[in-house]
């Protein structure tokens, strides 16, 4: 049977002429049979291709669009036209859609104006069987077969389809009724509001006890509408349906995460559990009680709560943020290590998530690491140093210093001082400052262990440290020379907090950083612990002076005297109540530092606080420098 496709049979049309023809053979296939196929591309978008292919797939019920698998089929060329064969199943198929595409070129296709190829299936008396129209709708509605093509669907020729099959089939409307409305709503035809709630209706009311799959479609295509008034009703009518169901659940859910009476959300929660014991909701709840347990100071409850939980509803990595954070403010130390202690048993016991990152057994890894560091601190934190030097060598790895942590290094560091393995140790730490991997403490503890060995002196340990950031400092200079400017320094004459007139004119020939700031500032006084560590490097340096500029304050000058009253910093702080000097150095923003060269010339300007004082403290500290050597 050579078939052009028209009106002539199942609405199949085609937009190309007469001469573009997908014909196959037997003419009304049955299951279980191979069906031959010819294409004749002359006048599609593939007329110049050589190099052809077609991708199809079987369609069926809407229940049964599992089967609906992108699959290739080998074309073989016959003179102008190309051959091939498919097999139609034993049961389920309705019928295959085919589009036709060059395999070297996968976007060069041959679509039949969205609407594919199709080969229908044929019961024993030759008649079309149900499904073999409605099934390419769902083809288009419930597959990603037209992914692969990157176009979308003609919402017009979908509802046709639908519309067909209904007026062949209409005892098969309860299966098709919702896909045809969501397909009426996107196809936004004059009128399609009024007409679509119109049918909800109808098909509800012809249902004396709709399923709760009915509701639920129905919800949907009201929310679709927009008619969030009905979504409501119709969401209200599931949970009498189904008193234990997804709906029911989800808002006792949300109410226990929305309840602010500890106590009350631990009975609410314990109910929860009780009346929906394998809800999908239990491991977020779990996470919002684990939390609740560490908010409200219950140390001993949350690990008696954490150690009764299923491992499949324990989060370890919420466990271990919270024994971190004890450890960090030395509390329930005890408890601390047994929440994490937990947290690693739960990992080593956890199977593949279901969800899962891209390589799991690297994530697994990764987080084995940041438990086991954990683990370390609240070892360490409770003077148990030679338990957490072991741990921290499971965290530690000197082959990979680039990708350490600086904070771990230098703890791992003092343990290993603690228990003398500082010379084992050494490789690893030396490792992470050649790689600027090393916080300030840490070089400090290891130059002042390094002047303590036999031989040695302070001077050979400041040189032998010198000689391990040679390189790293050298890169950091080269990156800062290409971030430094060269800028007049506007003179400028300020009262400072204690009445003192600061003046540009009597820093001349020093290297003066100005740090632009106001007590409302977040960024800016998170910035000063760092700005405080920078300062004390060149306390004793008679060539470079510090000053806090206060600008933008925008409020009484007793708040900064207050602000400076209350910090331990010893801060220069004058005050540029009118914003001339921030203006003049074209601060921005706040905090903004600025650095001004022996030379008299603005070298360096930096806007905002990265949150890393290590970062910000070696900066200056290298800009310093290399003004002062003249750079």
């Amino acid at each position: 049977m050579r078939l052009i496709f028209g009106v002539v049979f199942l609405l199949l049309t085609c937009c190309f002429s007469a001469s573009a023809q997908f014909c196959f053979s037997p003419e009304r296939p049955q299951l279980g049979q191979i069906v031959s196929f010819t294409y004749s591309p002359q006048t599609t978008p593939l007329a110049k291709d050589s190099t052809l292919e077609g991708r199809y797939v079987r369609y069926g019920a809407p229940n049964m669009m599992q089967i609906s698998k992108p699959t290739t089929v080998t074309l073989v060329r016959q003179g102008a036209d190309y051959v091939g064969e498919l097999y139609i199943p034993t049961k389920d198929a309705t019928g295959t859609m085919l589009f036709f595409r060059n395999s070297k070129l996968p976007q060069r296709t041959d679509l039949n104006c969205g609407q594919f190829y199709v080969i229908p299936v044929n019961d024993a008396s030759g008649r079309i069987v149900p499904h073999a129209t409605g099934g390419q709708a769902s083809v288009f509605t419930r597959s990603h077969f037209l992914n692969e093509t990157n176009t979308r669907f003609d919402p017009t020729w979908v509802v046709t389809l639908y519309e067909h099959e209904l007026a062949q089939n209409p005892d098969l409307r309860p299966l098709y009724w919702s896909d045809h409305l969501a397909a009426l709503i996107k196809q936004r035809k004059l009128g399609y509001g009024p007409k679509v709630k119109n049918e909800i209706e109808a098909y509800l009311a012809s249902r004396p006890n709709p399923t709760l799959a009915e509701l639920t479609d129905a919800s949907k295509l009201y929310e679709s509408l927009g008619d969030f008034q009905k979504v409501n009703a119709l969401r209200e009518r599931q949970k009498t349906v189904e008193p234990a169901g997804s709906l029911v659940q989800k808002d006792r859910a949300i109410a226990i995460r929305a309840q602010t009476d500890w106590n009350r959300q631990k009975a609410a929660y314990e109910a929860f559990v009780h009346e929906f014991p394998t809800s999908s909701h239990l491991s977020d709840l779990a996470v919002i009680m684990t939390n609740g347990y560490f908010k409200n100071n219950d140390i001993r409850g949350l690990v008696a709560f954490v150690e009764q939980q299923p491992t499949t509803q324990t989060d370890v990595l919420v466990l271990n943020t919270i024994a971190y954070q004890l450890a960090e403010e030395r509390r329930s130390l005890p408890e601390a290590e047994q929440l994490i202690k937990h947290a690693l048993t739960v990992l080593k016991a956890h199977a593949k998530p279901r969800v899962a990152p891209g390589n799991w057994e690297a994530e697994r890894q990764t987080r084995q690491r940041q438990l086991m560091n954990t683990y370390a601190r609240t070892l360490e934190q409770q003077g148990k140093y030679a338990e957490a030097y072991t741990v921290y060598q499971d965290v530690i790895n000197p082959d990979d210093a680039e990708n350490s942590d600086p904070r771990t290094n230098e703890r791992y560091f003092l343990c290993a001082l603690r228990t003398n393995h500082a010379t084992d140790a050494l490789p690893m730490v030396e490792a992470a400052i050649q790689v600027d991997k090393a916080t300030s403490g840490l070089k400090t503890t290891l130059r002042d262990w390094y002047a303590k060995q036999p031989g040695n002196t302070p001077a050979k340990a400041d040189a032998y440290l010198a000689n391990l950031e040679a390189d790293i400092k050298a890169d950091q200079r080269d990156e800062l020379q290409e971030k430094l400017i060269n800028e007049p320094a506007p003179a400028f004459a300020l009262t400072d907090l204690l009445g003192r007139t600061i003046s540009s004119s009597a820093f001349k020939g020093k290297v003066i950083v100005l740090d632009f700031w106001a007590t409302w500032c977040g960024p800016c006084i998170a910035s000063f612990p760092a700005m405080q560590q920078a300062q004390t490097r060149f306390q004793n340096d008679p060539n470079v002076r510090f000053l806090f500029v206060n600008t933008r304050e925008g409020g009484p000058l007793q708040r900064v005297h207050s602000f400076m009253d209350k910090h331990p910093y010893n801060f220069v702080v004058p005050l540029d109540t009118q914003q001339k000097v921030a203006n003049a150095y074209k601060v921005q923003g706040i905090p903004t530092k600025v650095v001004i060269g022996p030379n008299g010339r603005v070298r360096y300007r930096q806007i905002g606080f990265s949150g890393d004082p290590e970062a910000t403290v070696n900066e200056l500290t290298l800009v310093v420098e290399m003004l002062k050597e003249g750079k």
